[in-house]
């Protein structure tokens, strides 16, 4: 599904419902030719299978009569005496012309051949032919009846006046009381006879007769007499629906048995020629269709177009959007899908231009605070110098109290700006907390003791600057202030991936503290305040848990990850 990503979607919408409808319609032209084509074929079959019935039962009727001529004319007593030798010039002459006339009476008989021992010469003119019974029972032909009395023997030709003439004869054995053969009586039928059984009934086929060797007997084109029938191979996709009908390559064969016979009727029809209508039907079909194709794809253009309109639109919008420009001019009649990507980027600007008020606003706000840093910070040497020569006034008025005071709060003066770092590492901030402990310590005159433990792992991790000195400023303004022997204990140690820092103190507990608690901005910073930067940091990854002691005062439980390089921050 690529291609949906790189082409314009409209075009894709298009080419996949026209090609969509194409298909279906093209299939159903299909389908339909197809179903059509079976159900003509089909029902040609029906109907030739019944002409080829009608056409079987009434050549076996004539075959039948045929055969009924055949034994009546071998019953005669004038052939019997001519087959015994007993018959005179006479009554081989009056033979010749009974059966002679047997043959112009029956429009069936093309001619008779009679074969004896010691045949008489024969008469050209005449249908009847005497030959020798020993060259019958050497014919090949013959041969059919060594096990019956009569059969069809097949395609033969006969001498007549006009030359060799084809005919499908029939052989009958005469017999003598012992079962021995005495002659042998052949009546030929003429083709052109069977030709016409062939058209008695009016049928667009081709009508072939046929023997059991698959000679042509008779047919109702041009094929010769006698020729061998061979059909056209079946093709691969030709459906055999009955063993009497079957499709061929080119043609539609219908067939039925004379079983008395072992012949066969076969009726063929070009395949081309039933499908005619069905061609004529699909083209007009295939024409209408693509009148309503051209329609159909004017329609999908236009709906398409629709479609993708709205798309086009939101584009436009979002390319000549700029802040603090005219507003735009966004639809809001749609109703559906498209409505909600609207009425989405209306949003979107919305927020976007709120942002950008408020970043704005935040940059003011930045640029106040630097100033104001800046103003607070102007020339920090000369507060060093001016400490510096305080201490050095304390030095020489003997007030060596007073110097160390001066000289810590420049020390922490020192650390607290920090040339503007917000960062330390936590040997930086415990540093700064001795410092103030030790300013604490001199000014209650040692009322109070102080124990700080650190690991040597964690001293060159990072923390935000005057995070643990709120806490420290806490435990000895609401927790020990008010007590002697104070003792406040701090303890860093390292936790897999984070550092826990424990404040305590064994002073007065935290409900000393909820009485001063609104004063978030004791000793300069409040513990609100230290919250809110460990969260801006560590973005809420660190961890503050204030509980009393149950030997007396309150510890403090500070867990932040442990980080050793500030790029670690902005990873969080």
């Amino acid at each position: 599904m690529r291609f949906l990503n790189k082409y314009s979607f409209k075009y894709v919408l298009f080419i996949s419902i026209s090609s969509l409808f194409i298909i279906t319609l093209a299939t159903i032209i299909f389908i339909n030719y197809r179903v059509s084509i079976k159900e003509i074929v089909h029902l040609s079959a029906s109907q030739q299978q019944i002409n080829v019935t009608l056409i079987k039962d009434s050549i076996e009727e004539r075959l039948r009569a045929f055969e009924a001529n055949a034994i009546v004319l071998s019953r005669q007593s004038s052939l019997n005496e001519v087959i015994n030798n007993r018959g005179s010039y006479y009554q081989i002459y009056s033979l010749t012309n009974d059966f002679s006339n047997s043959v112009y009476s029956n429009g069936d008989l093309h001619s008779i051949e009679i074969f004896i021992d010691d045949p008489p010469t024969n008469n050209i003119q005449n249908p009847v032919r005497y030959y020798d019974l020993e060259k019958a029972l050497t014919s090949p032909l013959i041969h059919q009846l060594d096990h019956k009395n009569a059969d069809w023997i097949g395609i033969r030709t006969v001498e007549m006046i006009s030359g060799d003439e084809p005919v499908i004869s029939h052989a009958r054995k005469i017999k003598n009381s012992r079962g021995q053969t005495q002659a042998i009586l052949v009546l030929n039928l003429d083709p052109l006879i069977a030709e016409s059984w062939l058209r008695s009934y009016p049928n667009e086929s081709v009508l072939y007769l046929i023997d059991k060797h698959a000679h042509i007997l008779a047919s109702t084109n041009q094929t010769e007499i006698g020729q061998k029938y061979i059909p056209s191979t079946t093709s691969e996709e030709s459906t055999d629906w009955n063993r009497s009908y079957f499709v061929n390559k080119d043609e539609l064969v219908v067939t039925a048995d004379l079983m008395s016979y072992d012949w066969q009727l076969v009726a063929t029809t070009p395949y081309q020629q039933l499908t005619q209508s069905s061609k004529q039907a699909a083209t007009r079909l295939l024409l209408f269709s693509l009148l309503i194709t051209i329609f159909v794809l004017i329609a999908i253009g236009f709906l398409s177009n629709q479609l993708t309109k709205p798309i086009h639109q939101l584009t436009d919008l979002m390319n000549h959007y700029q802040l603090n420009r005219a507003t735009q001019n966004i639809p809001n009649h749609y109703r559906n899908e498209f409505g909600h990507l609207f009425t989405g980027y209306k949003n979107l600007i919305n927020r976007n231009e709120k942002l950008h008020k408020s970043l704005i606003a935040q940059h003011k706000q930045q640029k106040r605070a630097e100033l104001k840093a800046l103003q607070a910070n102007i020339n920090p040497h000369f507060l060093y110098n001016t400490l510096d020569q305080l201490n050095w006034r304390a030095i020489e008025s003997g007030d060596d109290d007073m110097s160390e005071m001066i000289e810590l709060l420049g020390g922490m003066l020192r650390v607290g700006l920090s040339n503007g770092k917000s960062i330390l590492t936590i040997e930086e901030e415990v540093e700064y907390v001795k410092k103030y402990l030790k300013l604490q310590e001199i000014r209650q005159q040692g009322t109070f003791q102080y124990h700080i433990v650190m690991e040597e792992e964690v001293r060159h991790a990072l923390i935000p600057k005057l995070t643990l000195q709120p806490f420290v400023e806490n435990a000895l303004i609401h927790g020990i202030q008010d007590i002697e022997d104070g003792l406040i204990t701090i303890t860093i140690r390292d936790k897999e991936n984070f550092i826990q820092i424990s404040i305590k103190d064994n002073g007065l507990g935290a409900d000393s503290f909820s009485k001063h608690k609104t004063d978030n901005k004791s000793g300069g910073y409040g513990i609100k305040n230290v919250k809110d930067r460990l969260n801006h940091y560590y973005h809420y990854a660190a961890k503050i848990n204030i509980t009393n002691r149950p030997e007396g005062g309150v510890e403090v439980i500070l867990r932040i990850p442990k980080i050793f390089d500030t790029k670690g921050f902005s990873l969080l």
